[in-house]
């Protein structure tokens, strides 16, 4: 299993059409990929329980950030070839990625998508804290050291290959 954190490469494009076609494409890939599949699709820590209710929450929430450009942050879990989680392993990685990244209770819309012979998981997690006001910096900015770590603890516990 790899993980990946998914960088913003169009600073052209607005925080809140950046979000929004974030979200639409995890949780409707084949609309800009036809050959991408969806599996399973949640969403976490939202008053609304629609898809375009919980778009315009993380957009909302995050568009009140004055001092990130891109409070939301992309992540992708990916399994070797021949390995398919089942959606309560994708909700225990999700958890697990969220407590040890110190974002529990925050916003996230995942996915679980297949366009080859690697399944892989989308995650969408907004960093601004709805209490605070305040966007986090998960692990003082070493949030790809602690993902490794998140890694390590998902193979070892739901019995993946390394």
């Amino acid at each position: 299993m790899i993980v990946k954190k998914v960088k913003y490469t169009d600073t052209n494009k607005t925080k809140v059409w950046q979000i929004g076609d974030l979200v639409d494409y995890i949780r409707h890939p084949h609309n800009k990929k036809p050959q991408e599949k969806i599996d399973y699709a949640g969403g976490k820590n939202f008053l609304s329980p629609t898809h375009t209710g919980q778009k315009m929450e993380m957009i909302s929430l995050a568009d009140e950030s004055v001092h990130s450009n891109m409070p939301v942050q992309h992540w992708l879990f990916s399994w070797q070839e021949g390995e398919q989680p089942t959606r309560k392993q994708v909700e225990e990685i999700v958890d697990l990625f969220l407590e040890n990244m110190e974002l529990a209770g925050h916003q996230t819309i995942y996915g679980l998508h297949h366009d080859t012979d690697n399944y892989h998981l989308h995650i969408a997690v907004n960093r601004m804290n709805a209490e605070t006001g305040k966007v986090v910096q998960p692990h003082k900015g070493f949030d790809i050291k602690e993902a490794h770590k998140i890694v390590a603890i998902i193979e070892h516990k739901q019995g993946w290959t390394s």
